[in-house]
């Protein structure tokens, strides 16, 4: 638990009421940009609430008041001082716990929140049978029809189980809180307070939820919630090889049932893997789940969290140790020293003795420093994932929502439909603001243009974006480059941009359940995690070229795969010349224009099945780029039944690229040459070899052994006694199961 912070005496107004209560106490606690302060006793004029809220750091600050018992009037003046300044200082302010004293006080003074939102508060009871006073918390996500109804239901008083009932005028009370939308808290808010400080949040935000990335040949895996007895161990441990990186720093509660369940993971996965590790991990799971009989002989700690306490600022949080670099320490039962962040002064750790001899236990991890570093960055591509599904609870008033044009960028490609709409709402809106009007103030004075006045099909000029919207020939996509120093780099880039948003249209519009269930994997974890590094610092080289690779990448692919349906070049072109400091800029814009029947053929095109031996594959995807940028052609698995590809080793989601040394240039090729090079084998028996990309950078070769075939052993993929199948006995025909659709002839383009 969280030590009190020492504050110096409060100085008691002379005459106000509020001198006679309890003295105020601060508690401090942070973790991973999340701060939350507790208050406890009278807030009074002694709170020196600016200073206080000028001292605010991260990205969200929950305020606990469930302890407020009196606000002097001086002290209602400090208080509005205190959350204007901290609203400045953090993006996201929450009030949690409120005390009824706390909620008159929202009631009767404006700003009294601060921008903040309130989550939880306490409502009062009274029961006359025991003549006491009772609070029930309430949550404005799963009460929000309870609070809306401004009727609280008699309930049963603790003390002597009589009916108590709501002690308040419901209209008065809840007329603060009432004028707020219902919201959720998001997940990392909800972890932090559940498992930091053990805070009852809903049943809903403690339920497990696995975030997995997957770099090459290692697996991240992020677990947040409660470790319970439906604990998915199988399904967690399915798949993994290579190098696993369970990150625990979310898990809050752990029941007996689901650490024996933990454990069955750890016996599973232990002879798949490579190595297994355990990142940030908590003091909670340190003590119950990491001695050497629980790690196994691969599991290794590589980071953990110690709880310390900060004499000068009072501030307890938890630390991020790195096991490798203190493990000289952590083997004598020791804690490294540490300063606090805040204040720089020296931290006191406050971990528990079980806790401390747990350190000395653990084995020095094997994993290098790049290792090490590279779980921050997996952590950060899982959360985009995990902001992205909780954008829906943040606080309107202190969330900036992307502009329109950023929208078909930043979310999830089946969420792209929106952008289409935002799009042409963009229109609109440039119709109305003008033609002229320079990208952006600081890229100069414009000296140059194509053409006199920007085309009319310009709709966002914001750098390094693009937008689709519908038009009554069928579809428009524009592409805006970055401010560039050459003009013809800024056309290529705009172009790229405007056919990598064609993709993204065409796969919106693509309903084919098995396509997505297959696809869509395999780019959209990329693509949404390069645009997000690129959002959060354009001016980074390495997030701006990974960009740029890609959108060229998925450029070509489109006009390869598609079949003469998306013109080669853009439509359309326009670029401005800028003049600033750093000499000229070039600005540039392209349009791809598609007609109806097109965009049409394009849906169709990418979801046509081609058949053979056992597997089901359709045309290599342009969005594929984001993930295999060098990837020129081949055919992506969908589904696999058993047959000699499943055989082989190769899973759904691979991408085909050569059988028996003969490249795939697209599903049809796939379906000819597969069935032609096993048809070749079956004489005298042979391997057939496959080149296929994986999960893996680069491509791995698979083999299936064809054994000679006889009347008595009719191969996959071909009928017994030649292509009729005329059989000894009317032999079953094997090429049925494998090769295509029953009774279709063996040449059928069906198959």
């Amino acid at each position: 638990m969280a030590v009190p912070t020492p504050t110096p005496p409060p100085i008691q107004p002379p005459h106000d009421a509020a001198a006679d209560g309890p003295k105020l106490k601060i508690e401090k606690f942070a973790d991973a940009g999340i701060a939350c302060l507790k208050f406890s006793g009278t807030i009074d004029e002694a709170f020196e609430g600016k200073k206080l809220g000028q001292t605010a750091t991260g990205d969200v600050l929950v305020i606990d008041l469930g302890n407020v018992k009196k606000i002097s009037s001086f002290g209602i003046r400090e208080w509005v001082d205190f959350v204007g300044a901290a609203a400045k200082q953090v993006k996201q302010l929450y009030l949690i716990e409120c005390s009824p004293k706390v909620i008159d006080q929202l009631n009767m003074v404006a700003n009294f929140a601060g921008g903040g939102r309130v989550y939880s508060f306490y409502a009062p009871f009274r029961c006359d049978y025991c003549d006491s006073e009772q609070r029930v918390l309430l949550q404005v996500d799963k009460d929000h029809e309870t609070i809306k109804s401004m009727k609280l239901a008699e309930r049963p008083c603790p003390s002597c189980k009589e009916g108590m009932y709501f002690d308040e005028d419901g209209a008065t009370f809840f007329s603060y809180v009432i004028g707020q939308d219902k919201f959720e808290l998001p997940t990392e808010v909800a972890a932090f307070l559940a498992t930091k400080l053990n805070y009852a949040v809903s049943d809903l935000n403690r339920k497990l939820r696995v975030d997995k990335v997957i770099d090459g040949t290692t697996t991240y895996v992020k677990l947040s919630g409660d470790l319970e007895r439906g604990f998915p161990r199988d399904k967690l441990a399915e798949g993994l090889e290579g190098t696993a990186i369970v990150d625990l720093g979310s898990v809050g509660r752990i029941e007996p049932a689901g650490a024996a369940e933990w454990r069955g993971f750890v016996k599973i996965a232990t002879p798949l893997v490579d190595r297994l590790y355990l990142a940030n991990v908590p003091p909670a799971v340190l003590e119950k789940l990491c001695s050497k009989d629980d790690l196994g002989p691969k599991a290794q700690v590589v980071t953990l969290t110690l709880p310390y306490a900060c004499a000068g600022c009072g501030t307890t949080s938890g630390q991020l140790i790195d096991v490798g670099e203190h493990h000289g320490l952590l083997k004598f039962a020791t804690a490294p020293e540490l300063r606090c962040t805040a204040c720089k002064a020296a931290m006191t750790c406050e971990a528990s003795e079980a806790l401390m001899a747990a350190l000395a236990g653990l084995p020095k991890p094997t994993a290098d420093a790049e290792l090490v570093k590279s779980i921050g960055m997996l952590r950060e591509r899982a959360l985009v994932t995990t902001k992205r599904l909780d954008k829906r609870t943040l606080p309107p008033q202190v969330t900036t929502p992307p502009p329109p044009q950023r929208s078909s960028l930043v979310v999830p490609v089946l969420a792209a439909l929106l952008a289409l709409v935002l799009a042409a709402a963009g229109f609109l809106a440039y119709q109305r603001f003008g033609k002229d009007k320079p990208a952006e103030t600081k890229a100069g004075a414009i000296t140059d243009r194509s053409a006199a006045a920007r085309p009319a099909w310009i709709t966002a000029d914001a750098p390094a974006t693009a937008t689709c919207s519908d038009t009554a020939q069928g579809l428009s996509c524009v592409g805006v480059s970055s401010l560039v120093a050459r003009q013809d780099d800024a056309e290529d880039e705009a172009a790229d941009a405007a056919y990598d948003a064609v993709a993204n249209a065409i796969a919106v519009r693509i309903a084919d359940t098995e396509w997505k269930r297959a696809v869509l994997p395999i780019y959209a974890a990329a693509r949404d995690a390069k645009l997000a590094a690129f959002d959060r610092d354009p001016a980074s080289t390495t997030a701006r070229r990974d960009v740029r690779e890609a959108r060229k990448a998925v450029a070509q692919l489109l006009r390869t795969t598609a079949a003469g349906a998306v013109p080669a070049v853009p439509t359309g072109r326009y670029w401005e010349e800028y003049a600033n400091a750093d000499g000229k800029r070039y600005l540039a814009f392209a349009q791809v224009t598609l007609g109806r029947t097109d965009v049409d053929h394009l849906v169709s095109h990418y979801i046509a099945p081609a058949r053979a031996l056992g597997a089901t594959a359709v045309e290599l995807f342009p969005l594929v780029g984001w993930r295999h940028p060098k990837l020129e052609r081949g055919a992506i698995v969908t589904v696999l039944q058993d047959g000699p590809l499943q055989s082989a080793g190769i899973t759904e989601q691979s991408i085909l690229l050569a059988v028996g040394g003969r490249d795939i240039a697209d599903a049809p090729s796939f379906q000819r040459f597969a069935r032609d090079e096993h048809d070749s084998l079956l004489d005298k028996g042979g391997v057939l070899r496959l080149k296929v990309q994986t999960t893996d950078p680069a491509p791995r070769e698979f083999t299936y052994t064809v054994k000679p075939q006889t009347p008595e052993t009719p191969q996959h993929g071909k009928k017994p006694h030649g292509r009729d199948g005329a059989g000894p006995s009317g032999g079953v025909n094997i090429w049925d199961r494998y090769g295509g659709n029953k009774g279709a002839g063996r040449d059928d383009p069906t198959q």
